[in-house]
């Protein structure tokens, strides 16, 4: 019977089948609407990396320029410097973020007091709605030289003899904005690993408990392969964003002092497009950028795919 239903669904005249999901059919053409308008529409402007952008001329009537813009870009010492830091920070987070995320999602799921579970979750959520505005000053206060806290820590435990100034240092200054992004980001994370872990089925663990598995070898043989899928998606999505990696940081926290270590790539867009004007070479480093992050994504998804037989797409 469910098999004649189907069939005569399937014969439905095309207008009879859109009146009976008309309501359907409007919400996804809504969505299709508006990443059309706010998406594709304005790739049109990316005509202007080809050109020497004016106002008075507008779009299309400024002259064009050929590769000129592109031969800048590969010649630019800025430009270089932009993506050795947006690279060497995102390497960095990934490598030091990640663990951590898992290893606190593993640690936060194992507590069996509920509501000390809960506090925990909350003061480690609470740092992700504050601003990178707000985080900045707080930042600047926690790690002054004359009276910030971390130098006073440091110096009472005997790890420093003088004042450090993390802010105005090169050298430190990846290491402390990866770590502050952490700070922020740590409790807001785990909520996609938690989701997944509440849907791994109970019966393994008790199965496990049977057998004599002990906590540790329960988070490692049944609840850290369970991550494995969504690890892969968020490292796939991560790779596509790199070159949009530290915008905040650097717009919030760089200074002439640290410019060698703050310069990163969406940064130098925002530089050299809104601070000097100069649309037509910011849209051809955008134009580059998106092409190398669409390749990053395809790429790290190919690699995902190869390694555990499963990429996003």
């Amino acid at each position: 019977m469910d098999v004649q239903t189907t069939h005569r669904t399937a014969k439905q005249p095309f207008l009879t089948r859109f009146k009976k999901e008309a309501v359907f059919h409007i919400m996804i053409w809504m969505g299709v609407a508006f990443v059309g308008v706010f998406n594709y529409l304005p790739m049109s402007g990316l005509i202007i990396a080809f050109k020497k952008y004016s106002f008075r001329e507008g779009i299309w009537g400024s002259p064009w320029v050929g590769l000129a813009n592109f031969r800048t870009l590969f010649s630019d010492f800025f430009m270089g410097n932009a993506v050795l830091n947006t690279v060497g920070i995102a390497l960095l987070s990934i490598a030091i973020s990640y663990p951590a995320t898992i290893i606190f999602t593993l640690l936060l799921n194992e507590l069996a007091n509920v509501k000390f579970k809960r506090v925990i979750q909350t003061i480690s959520y609470l740092p992700h709605f504050i601003s990178w505005a707000i985080m900045a000053v707080i930042m600047n206060i926690m790690l002054s030289p004359n009276d910030g806290i971390l130098n006073l820590l440091l110096r009472r435990a005997g790890f420093i003899d003088s004042p450090v100034a993390f802010l105005a240092r090169e050298d430190l200054y990846w290491i402390t904005v990866v770590l502050s992004s952490l700070w922020k980001n740590l409790g807001w994370n785990t909520i996609v690993y938690l989701a997944v872990i509440s849907g791994i089925d109970e019966a393994l663990y008790e199965a496990a408990k049977i057998d004599g598995a002990t906590r540790i070898q329960r988070m490692r043989y049944i609840t850290l392969p369970s991550l494995t899928g969504i690890i892969c998606i968020m490292l796939i999505l991560s790779g596509g964003g790199i070159t949009n990696t530290g915008f905040e940081t650097s717009y919030f926290l760089s200074n002439t002092l640290n410019y060698s270590r703050s310069n990163t790539l969406s940064y130098y867009v925002y530089q050299i497009g809104l601070q000097r004007a100069n649309f037509s070479y910011s849209t051809t480093i955008s134009f580059l950028l998106s092409c190398i992050s669409a390749t990053m994504m395809l790429g790290a998804n190919k690699l995902v795919n190869k390694i555990n037989g499963r990429g996003l797409f």
